[in-house]
């Protein structure tokens, strides 16, 4: 519970953004509401009767229903080979602007599937467990067919940092990990290079890309945006209707927002927001370390905290160079994932109540999460008419695109296209 303290700055600096001069007034509080209560309902978890048979069933859950996503995916692809089209890259995920939001659903549940195969609450049954290793096989290579590098790097970092931090406690998640990436190679090599080049001739592989792709002037101009007002930022939005401040990001392709969370974060609500967040990291790291000391002591391996700390920090990773975390999948995902993850933390904290700096009881909690329930009560109509707003000012949006013959999408691909003065 120790880490909801250290939390608390970063939720606050989204709630102060509802006091700039700015249009829109209903991402920061979504973004409020997304932490805290992601947190706050997880610290909530282990005091229920049924929380472990509940963690098993939602990872079992999350595993069959990848796997009915990959199993669509693989017919989109004998569709594409019906249809004599060799770029199946662009076809696998619905088509090349989904490969974006896509990614980042990978990087939050390829971790987790290694968890359900090893501790769902169906994974005593062979046929089940073959059937989750297949699922992980499916997503690895839909991330190796189109060479989603975002989520290959956030979950490299993702591995490391479990490595780190639980030693031989993660060994077992490691090797199921490695099981279902080998299976993913090897569907890469039949699926994506074998059965193309019988089929054509050649396969067309997808380019593995080691420059910026564009995004170099995006971060210049988002890093200058970030001094205009240091360090407070320019407002929620402000990307979309502030001045062109670089004459590169001028002379650029412009698209979409910077293609990194914390620069974005730093130019609208500004360096105080990163700093909010590296305190809350902080804390959140020195639960880690309590519960990782605990679990070597013990002799145990807990393959549900190595699956979700990995999965959390590869999405965080990867936020980093796509920034895909806040598009909406991502963010429904990442609100189960951090509500499991802070739900673990808990019960390293409960077991470990000393180790902290700060002492809260079960009381004081709870006539917080009350409190807290009765404010967001209180602001929640006012909030769901600013969200009516908004969605009326998109309306209007969609004559641009259609003046534009662009498709109508969320602020994260298309939106930063057209910025509204």
């Amino acid at each position: 519970m120790t880490h909801l303290l250290w939390l608390l700055p970063f939720v606050l600096v989204f709630l102060s953004g509802e006091l700039y001069p700015a249009t829109f007034r209903v991402e920061p509080l979504m973004f409020a509401f997304f932490f805290s209560g992601a947190f706050l309902y997880g610290t909530q978890l282990p005091g229920s009767k049924n929380f472990a048979v509940a963690v098993r069933q939602s990872l079992t859950l999350i595993a069959f229903l990848a796997l009915i996503y990959g199993f669509i995916a693989v017919l989109n692809y004998g569709l594409a080979l019906r249809d004599g089209n060799r770029e199946v890259d662009t076809v696998v995920t619905w088509g090349f602007p989904n490969i974006r939001y896509w990614s980042h659903l990978a990087t939050w549940l390829i971790p987790l599937f290694a968890i359900a195969q090893q501790s769902g609450s169906l994974s005593r049954l062979p046929l089940v467990r073959a059937l989750f290793s297949l699922s992980g096989a499916i997503w690895w290579w839909m991330i190796f067919t189109t060479s989603a590098r975002g989520s290959a790097v956030g979950l490299i970092v993702g591995s490391a940092v479990v490595i780190v931090l639980f030693r031989r406690s993660s060994l077992d998640w490691l090797r199921v990990v490695g099981k279902q990436l080998l299976g993913g190679g090897f569907l890469w090599l039949v699926l994506t290079v074998l059965v193309p080049w019988l089929v054509f001739g050649s396969a067309d592989l997808r380019e593995l890309r080691v420059h910026s792709s564009g995004r170099l002037p995006l971060w210049q101009e988002a890093w200058e945006m970030s001094l205009v007002n240091f360090p407070f930022g320019l407002g929620s939005q402000s990307w979309l209707t502030h001045e062109t401040i670089t004459e590169a990001y001028e002379l650029s392709n412009p698209f979409a927002h910077p293609h990194n969370m914390y620069l974005l974060w730093a130019a609208e609500y500004g360096w105080i927001s990163v700093a909010a967040l590296l305190i809350a990291v902080f804390g959140v790291c020195k639960s880690l370390v309590v519960l990782s000391t605990r679990l070597k002591r013990a002799d145990n391996s807990d393959k549900v905290i190595v699956g979700l700390t990995a999965s959390v920090v590869a999405a965080f990773t990867h936020a980093g160079v796509s920034a895909v975390f806040i598009a909406p999948a991502s963010m429904l995902v990442g609100l189960l994932v951090l509500t499991l993850f802070s739900a673990h933390l808990s019960m390293s904290s409960e077991i470990s109540r000393g180790c902290g700096y700060f002492k809260l009881s079960i009381q004081s909690l709870r006539l917080a999460a009350g409190l807290l329930l009765v404010v967001c009560s209180l602001i929640g109509g006012v909030w769901m008419s600013e969200v009516w707003h908004y969605y009326e000012d998109n309306m209007l949006d969609r004559q641009t695109y259609q003046g534009q013959g662009a498709i109508y999408s969320p602020r994260f691909w298309s939106h930063g296209d057209f910025p509204r003065q």
